[in-house]
């Protein structure tokens, strides 16, 4: 796996235990709503992965599905960002 990738697993899984209050190893597949993810801290989620990574999600991607997972959250920081976090090695 791209070192970069690796990276932004981390950071995703860092601001996701800090909205969480949580410290759990979060495998990049599970499903977040089984770790605890509700519509409110989802809320605090996007907030906090728009400010980290300075990005913003428009309305139509504020689908439960993509927030679902930390690949698919990874997936869609990807898309917002041109690739930066995983071409840079």
């Amino acid at each position: 796996m791209n070192t970069s990738k690796e990276n932004l697993y981390s950071a995703i899984k860092e601001i996701l235990n800090e909205t969480l209050g949580s410290d759990k190893e979060i495998g990049i597949e599970e499903d977040l709503i089984s770790v605890g993810l509700d519509s409110l801290n989802t809320v605090s989620l996007i907030l906090d992965l728009e400010e980290h990574f300075d990005i913003g999600f428009d309305d139509n991607e504020l689908l439960t599905e993509n927030f679902s997972s930390i690949e698919k959250i990874a997936t869609k920081i990807i898309e917002k960002t041109g690739n930066k976090y995983v071409a840079a090695n």
